[in-house]
């Protein structure tokens, strides 16, 4: 997604975090002071990165897998460009910065490749495919017994993430027996509209992605253990704090 004919977003980016050089700088900031849309951008950008650090404090140094990251530099080897070097460093540097840096990279590289558990995820929202059991969430206990059922099945320990601090409610979960064991959360946003979250056990290779589906911003997390797909009406920021909120809950 580009921010406007002259500036690229994973410019605008790079500028936000200082890692332009000079020149690059100097024109990005020629631009940026000639649009007022695209200062209030500026400041939106900001604003996240500091609600970030406030959210997170000190986990926030936490680096992805290192699949991932070999991922990334290897596909940052094949095209180098300046902006793709703050990506990778931003990477290693903090996990914000690693979200953002991701989400940067995913624009210029490859369209995305679905596998199976995208298209579980996305046909669950959808209610193409029927739920083993519905549960409503609405305790404490309830919410234990699902975490202890889901570490249990998933054979590994988690528990429905706490979403709340962004204004998300859990509202129930679903659980699913085929085409594998899996779970979808299901989320109420602030503003009405539905949150999603799949887990199931990993249905492939490490991967971090974000992309558009059928009107939806889809973001897959997946390592060697997990699958988690999150899906909503709702923008790259949000679903950036989204899922690293997601991630920090759903082991702790």
């Amino acid at each position: 997604m580009n921010a406007q004919p002259g500036i690229r977003e994973e410019d605008l980016h790079a500028f936000i975090d200082g890692e332009l050089e000079e020149t690059v700088r100097a024109r990005v900031e020629a631009i940026i002071e000639a649009d007022p849309q695209l200062r209030e951008r500026v400041a939106q950008y900001r604003a996240d990165k500091a609600r970030l650090g406030s959210i997170y404090g000190g986990g926030m140094s936490d680096p992805l897998p290192r699949e991932w990251l070999a991922q990334i530099e290897a596909a940052t080897a094949r095209r180098p460009w300046r902006a793709q070097y703050w990506g990778v460093a931003a990477l290693a540097a903090s996990f914000v910065l690693t979200l953002t840096g991701i989400v940067a990279w995913r624009e210029f590289a490859a369209p995305p490749v679905h596998n199976d558990i995208v298209a579980e995820a996305l046909a669950a929202r959808a209610r193409e495919v029927r739920p083993q059991e519905v549960i409503a969430s609405g305790s404490q206990p309830v919410l234990a017994r699902e975490a202890r059922v889901m570490t249990r099945d998933l054979d590994t320990r988690v528990k429905p993430p706490d979403l709340s601090r962004m204004g998300y409610r859990l509202a129930g979960i679903d659980v699913y027996s085929a085409p594998a064991r899996a779970f979808e959360l299901r989320y109420i946003a602030p503003d009405g509209g539905t949150f999603t979250l799949y887990l199931r056990r990993s249905a492939g290779a490490p991967r971090f992605d974000q992309f558009e589906e059928k009107g939806l911003r889809v973001c897959i997390w997946q390592d060697d253990v997990i699958g988690m797909v999150m899906a909503g009406k709702i923008s790259v920021a949000e679903m950036q704090r989204l899922a690293a909120l997601a991630y920090t809950e759903l082991e702790t």
